[in-house]
């Protein structure tokens, strides 16, 4: 069977009931709003209305709003039945012209693959920190904190770049 990942496929984005919040009730549901709209998408393959979480200028280690374009269309020909996990323990909002979060999120991708039937963990990540700007009148990925290891052991996984 292999390894199980530690975070199950839960199938919703939530608040830990412990999360630390430094933000106003309008901003977290601005953001909730956002992350429920691309599990909506993601639920329906939409690739347009899943790309609207990323924001024009994303990009982290590498990867940039195109590379993660073809990677989420490549994932749609290969599996179906999409399912996320969003965990987020801190949500902190900088407020100014530009107004920027950092929430710190566990979570998991799920989904089902077309050759086999098998249900896939395609993705999992614990205290993984989203970067967001408030672009275009909504919250959109812009990156992650910190870097991926320039030399990673030969049993890494790769960085976490999806949502």
């Amino acid at each position: 069977m292999g390894v199980q990942p530690s975070m199950p496929d839960i199938g919703a984005t939530t608040i830990a009931h412990t999360a630390e919040i430094q933000a106003d009730d309008q901003t977290v549901k601005e953001i909730m709003s956002t992350f429920n709209h691309a599990d909506e998408a993601l639920k329906r393959k939409d690739l347009n209305a899943l790309m609207d979480l990323y924001s024009e200028g994303y990009n982290h280690n590498g990867y940039t709003k195109e590379i993660i374009r073809r990677d989420w269309d490549v994932l749609f020909q290969q599996y179906h039945d999409f399912s996320s996990t969003h965990v987020f323990s801190k949500i902190t909002v900088e407020v100014g012209e530009v107004p920027k979060a950092e929430i710190t999120c566990t979570g998991s991708l799920w989904a089902s693959s077309v050759r086999t039937g098998e249900r896939v963990n395609i993705d999992s990540w614990f205290g993984v920190v989203h970067l967001l700007i408030y672009e275009g009148g909504a919250w959109r990925i812009r990156g992650y904190a910190g870097e991926s290891p320039r030399i990673a052991p030969r049993y890494a996984l790769p960085p976490h770049p999806l949502f």
